[in-house]
């Protein structure tokens, strides 16, 4: 494990600042969202049209043969239902970047010109840390390209004029939240679903994923965020891995309808791509490739048999286990089309994360803390 890296002060523009820890990029961002937009935009400019190029043109439009006319239909599919403050955002960063406000669209949809694979999440608290700190765990995996594209690996940091302060970890470019934490402590991660859910799909629903950006920026709390839950309906099958600084839960979030799952065990909680509620009364076959079930039963084993000593090394230890070892990491060797792009530790008592993106960056630490500038409330509780 790598202690918390010093952050190096990379460029500043507008009020908005890059650092990196190591090989990652840490830009910190600063008022209304099409003015965090500007910031991002030029502070990045380079990571984004290297990206696009790389990403869009060269492996998706070349490579892979996907036209134009497709790829924009499934980039629109995503960009049209946002909420108004992140497509601000989005055309903030086209005037700075030197992409498009079309071709920034485009990259913004880079994972949605293709299926979603399967990711492993892991919480442990209570008995399982020794009552230390909540420490919260999630691999990232992705088609084998995607390993490549993980090397612009961004931790975005949003101080908006209103909201909670938060911070997301996804690709150069992606205005979305399948990772994230907030300056109050709140953390989330987004699995596929497909293998309970279904195929399922909403086109006139704002992307789940999208959803939960807005949940980071407007929930202070799990009751808050539980409250999110009851009150938005997703498009399609997702599992969502929530925690506070005292404990976890999982959100088993279907089109139809949702169900909280409260831990394995008091004090540990694991989900990878199927819901595990008895409650669904579901008998999950394995169908889709995604090995949920063997990653599932694997980081519950590692789990217990970490009991009481479990931190943010420990968790790394348990990430960087691969599948055929008795872990949950998707191996290297080619036998499987599956990678694990990027893995994600974090505390969210001392808001804290270490990242890394195998074979690019070894483990990095970035504390949040001091670039979280939450503003006063101007408001009152009723009493």
């Amino acid at each position: 494990m790598t202690g918390l890296a010093d952050l190096e002060l990379i460029s500043s523009f507008e009020g908005g600042r890059l650092y990196r820890s190591g090989k990652i990029n840490v830009p910190v961002l600063h008022g209304s969202y099409h003015r965090m937009g500007r910031q991002y935009g030029h502070l990045l400019s380079g990571e984004l049209k290297s990206l696009y190029m790389n990403a869009v043109v060269d492996h998706f439009q070349r490579a892979r043969g996907l036209s134009g006319d497709e790829m924009d239909k499934a980039a629109m599919s995503l960009y049209r239902f946002y909420p108004r403050r992140f497509k601000d955002m989005i055309g903030g960063m086209a005037e700075t970047s030197g992409l498009s406000l079309r071709e920034q669209i485009m990259l913004n949809a880079i994972e949605f010109y293709g299926l979603m694979p399967g990711c492993s999440g892991i919480i442990a608290w209570g008995d399982y840390t020794k009552g230390q700190a909540l420490v919260a765990g999630r691999n990232y995996d992705w088609f084998e390209e995607y390993s490549a594209f993980a090397q612009s690996l961004t931790v975005t940091v949003f101080n908006p004029d209103s909201g909670v302060p938060n911070a997301i970890i996804t690709f150069a470019g992606v205005i979305y939240a399948t990772t994230g934490l907030n300056a109050r402590g709140l953390f989330l991660e987004l699995n596929n679903g497909l293998p309970s859910g279904g195929s399922l799909k909403y086109n006139d629903r704002v992307p789940a994923i999208v959803n939960l950006l807005a949940a980071l920026t407007d929930c202070g709390s799990l009751d808050e965020l539980d409250a999110f839950f009851n009150t938005t309906r997703t498009e399609f099958s997702f599992i969502v891995n929530a925690a506070d600084r005292m404990r976890g839960v999982s959100y088993e979030w279907a089109p139809f309808e949702h169900r909280r799952r409260d831990g394995d065990a008091e004090g540990l909680l694991v989900s990878t791509n199927h819901f595990a509620h008895p409650s669904w009364g579901t008998v999950l076959q394995d169908q889709a490739g995604f090995e949920t079930v063997l990653r599932r039963e694997n980081l519950l084993a590692l789990g217990h048999e970490r009991k009481g000593r479990i931190d943010p090394e420990v968790m790394e230890e348990i990430l960087d286990i691969p599948m055929n070892e008795g872990g949950a990491t998707w191996p290297v060797d080619g036998s499987m089309p599956y990678r694990t792009t990027y893995q994600i530790v974090a505390v969210p008592a001392s808001l804290l994360l270490w990242l890394k993106v195998p074979g690019f960056q070894e483990w990095t630490g970035v504390g949040l803390e001091s670039l979280f500038e939450e503003k006063p409330q101007r408001y009152s509780h009723p009493s």
